[in-house]
């Protein structure tokens, strides 16, 4: 696969790997993601293990031989809704520090993938509990770790367990979906989500070996059996980029270069600046707590529309909204606030 960049993902099942022959197996190896935790309680008896040997690695070599990774196992089905994602945001966060503070990750922030959900469990549950479930997950990993963290899930589960939602395609793509055909460079996984009324969700990892049926690599070098293979969607810069969102990239998810537009938060804003004058800004902020019905009390001018005018009853329904979405409680417009307040439209 000449040209194509690739890593592998294991958990316990691969046993000891020599990580420095995964390297060499066909020097287009670059990063190496280890499944972590699952639930609110387990901790891969391997994991610890596996980030030292890649840090090993990496030291000796003097650069990023190999990109460590880590996942988390979700299981939705134990724990619904938003208070579940984020009991096991918090597990994963939390393993994730001890590893970085025992020295087996060298840092969080520089040179380590983002921190990945592995979404794949069916469940009783729909998008009604499960897209809260996401989003709880993702609002810890980012307040634990200072990282936005990626998604690992396939176009069925995406489509039957979360409605095909549109709402996380600002965030990383990890699809599953195994097919001979990642062996040509030129190749795609199928779109996502399969609405395609829906925009398009574009991925940064392709796992498209596995095991058994699905093992179209073959054997990876220094792995004792089956493991997964993953293409990655961009370059050698690209996937550095990957690994240092949390590092000097203004605060907010970067895409690779070779990747549609993704949506861009605004920067942090208070919105009390603005009392005293007609803005724009503020009209817009309007419009979504109005979609979420926090108003129109105070919020509309006579036309029906957002007046745009920062006061009181905007300070109070704003406020009203992040309360309820277990935000800071104040005026300030950021990342967070902006991606809960775009949910009425994104869920459409």
């Amino acid at each position: 696969m000449a040209n194509t960049i690739q890593g592998i993902d294991v958990s316990k099942h691969q046993g000891t790997v020599d990580w420095e022959a995964v390297a060499n197996d066909d020097g287009n190896m670059r990063f190496g993601i280890c499944k972590a935790t699952e639930g609110a309680d387990y901790l891969d008896p391997r994991f610890m293990d596996n980030m030292r040997a890649i840090a090993e690695l990496n030291q000796r070599a003097g650069r990023a031989v190999l990109y460590p990774g880590a996942y988390h196992f979700a299981r939705p089905d134990n724990r619904p809704g938003r208070s579940g994602g984020e009991t096991e945001g918090r597990w994963f966060s939390r393993n994730l520090k001890e590893a970085q503070q025992s020295g087996v990750i060298d840092s969080l922030e520089h040179g380590f993938l983002e921190p990945w959900l592995d979404f794949e469990k069916y469940s009783e549950s729909d998008d009604k509990d499960n897209v809260p479930w996401i989003e709880g997950f993702l609002h810890v990993i980012k307040e634990e770790t200072g990282r936005y963290g990626g998604i690992y899930t396939g176009p069925n589960i995406w489509r039957y367990e979360v409605g095909d939602t549109e709402y996380f395609n600002a965030y990383p793509l990890w699809e599953v979906k195994y097919s001979r055909t990642g062996e040509d460079p030129t190749a795609r996984p199928p779109r996502m989500p399969t609405d395609t009324s829906k925009s398009e969700w574009v991925w940064s990892l392709w796992q498209w070996s596995g095991g058994g049926d699905y093992a179209y690599y073959g054997p990876v070098d220094g792995v004792n059996g089956a493991c997964d293979v993953n293409r990655f969607n961009g370059t050698e810069d690209d996937l550095a980029k990957l690994a240092n969102m949390g590092d000097g990239c203004g605060g907010q998810p970067k895409p690779p270069s070779n990747s549609l537009t993704w949506p861009q938060p605004p920067q942090q804003v208070e919105l009390n600046s603005f009392r005293g004058s007609y803005s724009e800004y503020v009209a817009r902020v309007q419009g979504l707590l109005l979609a979420h019905k926090y108003g129109p009390s105070g919020l509309v001018g006579p036309d029906g529309l957002p007046d745009g005018l920062m006061g009181n009853m905007t300070e109070r329904a704003l406020k009203d909204f992040k309360e309820k979405h277990a935000l800071p409680i104040n005026t300030m417009m950021d990342w967070d606030t902006w991606w809960a307040l775009a949910y009425a439209y994104l869920r459409g």
